[in-house]
């Protein structure tokens, strides 16, 4: 395995690429976002050579077969030339890409948490053709997960330290993937990634929704009863995002002491005025699905309006309005006839 101090150099390249793309204004060097991806293996070696490092393929896998990592052979290619810091990373970044292509069968973290991040990527973006390449990168993940906790190393600890080598936010990841499988009924699967990586998440209650989900489309009884039990946890670490994703799925399955009581945990975590819209409109759909006609009207009349407020605008803790919807979920509902 790869020393996990150095291996992280890919990762921040990996990260500023992403974010010069999103952003294409950010001052960056052509070589710091070049998608060495995309470059033959001929162009490759021809930018070694424009640094005085001259290898044929052949020769390149003679040097690899003696080091673990292209970590290694960078250090030991430029070990003897003098050479500024951003030069050393133009070299790493080339060898890199050649080892990954030409030398894939000698594991290294570095080279796998560069392959999860392309994937992840690709999958961010919708541009994937073949969903197979993502999910053999998510059990690769787990395979070295569990290695090193056979090894004796902390579950939680080894998630972050390979985390760290990733551009991407693996957690966050996880959470959307297993999202999407709920979404499109691959119960079986998002159980499988559930149970395989319950023991290296940090934050379970995500989790635990997503069983909540998967439990609600045998036994909305025992759902509605998991989701109580999640709100009755003490959490250090409330998220708005979470708390509105679990007033969503009780939109249709929700009893209505959990939905208020979720509902009164949120209103203190609202930083913007898009949150607030958010949970009026949840809080509309809520009532909809409930046939209850006036309190939807009242819900509906608050969101109308604050159609004319920027979205982006800071939502004020004390704003009137929080407390008016607070009393429309306490008003005794009543069903229309």
């Amino acid at each position: 395995m790869c020393d996990f101090m150095q291996i992280e150099r890919r990762a921040l390249y990996n990260a500023l690429r992403m974010n010069w793309l999103l952003d294409p204004t950010l001052a960056v060097e052509t070589w710091q976002v070049t998608d060495y991806r995309s470059l033959t293996l001929e162009e490759l070696l021809n930018m070694l050579k424009d640094h005085d490092i001259l290898l044929t393929k052949g020769e390149f896998i003679a040097l690899s077969d003696d080091v673990d990592t292209p970590e290694d052979l960078t250090e030991e290619l430029v070990d003897e030339l003098e050479l500024s810091l951003e030069i050393q990373d133009q070299i790493y970044l080339i060898i890199f890409e050649v080892w990954r292509r030409i030398v894939p069968q000698k594991r290294c973290l570095s080279i796998f948490c560069d392959e999860l991040d392309h994937q992840i990527y690709l999958y961010d973006l919708e541009k994937i053709d073949q969903i197979e390449p993502l999910e053999d990168a998510i059990a690769n993940l787990l395979v070295i997960l569990d290695e090193n906790v056979d090894q004796g190393e902390e579950p939680k600890e080894i998630f972050k330290v390979i985390g760290a080598n990733c551009a991407n936010d693996i957690e966050n990841f996880l959470h959307d993937f297993i999202a999407e499988q709920i979404d499109n009924d691959n119960d079986s699967y998002a159980v499988e990634l559930l149970e395989g990586f319950d023991q290296y998440i940090e934050n379970n209650r995500w989790f635990d929704f997503f069983k909540a989900r998967v439990l609600a489309h045998a036994n909305p009884i025992k759902a509605n009863a998991r989701i109580r039990s999640i709100l009755e946890e003490t959490d250090t670490d409330p998220s708005l995002e979470l708390n509105l994703e679990m007033l969503s799925f009780m939109v249709q399955a929700g009893d209505n002491e959990s939905f208020l009581r979720l509902v009164n945990l949120s209103i203190p975590l609202l930083e913007s005025e898009e949150d607030f819209q958010d949970l009026l409109a949840i809080c509309s759909d809520y009532y909809l699905c409930l046939d209850l006609e006036e309190q939807e009207k009242r819900v509906e009349k608050l969101l109308a309006s604050r159609k004319n407020k920027k979205l982006d605008a800071p939502f004020a803790k004390k704003d009137p309005q929080a407390a008016e919807l607070l009393a429309i979920l306490t008003t005794k509902q009543k069903k229309t006839i």
